[in-house]
C-alpha cells in the first residue's frame, strides 16, 4: 500500500478524501458550486470559498479580493441586462465561491437593485482570465 494512502491508527487518506469527495458532490449538486460548506471538508480539492476581505486572489497590490469580485459582478449584470432588457446596478457582492478552470470560475452571489431602487439576489458564473473574462451564467438567485 503505498504511503500517501496507508492507514494510521482511526484515519485512512483514502477513505477520507472519498468520503470528502463525495459531501462535496453532494453540495456541488444541491447548490450548483454556490453554497458549499467548506468547514465539512478536509479535502477542498483545488476549491474554496472567497475572503472577501483579502487580496489573494489579485496579482495587482492595489487591487482586492472584492474589487475583482465587483469588477466581475457588473460583467454578469450587463450580459444579465442585455439578454432581459433590463437594468439593474450592483449593490454588493455577497459572497463567492472559485475553482480552476481554464482560469479560475467564480460562483458570485451578489445583491443587485433595479430601476425602481428594488433589491435581489442574483448568482453569476464566470470564467475570469486577465485578458479573457467570460459570463457563463447570471440569473435570480432561486428561493
Amino acid at each position: 500500500m503505498s504511503p500517501a494512502i496507508a492507514s494510521t491508527g482511526d484515519f485512512s487518506w483514502e477513505e477520507d478524501w472519498s468520503e470528502d469527495l463525495r459531501l462535496f458532490d453532494e453540495e456541488w449538486e444541491k447548490s450548483g458550486g454556490f453554497n458549499i460548506d467548506f468547514s465539512k471538508l478536509r479535502h477542498k480539492f483545488e476549491t474554496g470559498a472567497v475572503d472577501l476581505d483579502d487580496d489573494d486572489l489579485v496579482l495587482d497590490p492595489d487591487d482586492t479580493n472584492v474589487g475583482l469580485l465587483n469588477r466581475l459582478s457588473n460583467l454578469a449584470i450587463s450580459y444579465y441586462n442585455d439578454k432581459t432588457d433590463t437594468r439593474l446596478e450592483l449593490v454588493k457582492v455577497l459572497k463567492a465561491n472559485y475553482h480552476p478552470s481554464a482560469g479560475v470560475t467564480y460562483y458570485i452571489t451578489f445583491e443587485a437593485s433595479d430601476c425602481n431602487q428594488k433589491t435581489k439576489q442574483y448568482q453569476a458564473v464566470v470564467r475570469y482570465l486577465p485578458r479573457d473574462t467570460e459570463v457563463i451564467s447570471c440569473c435570480p438567485k432561486p428561493s
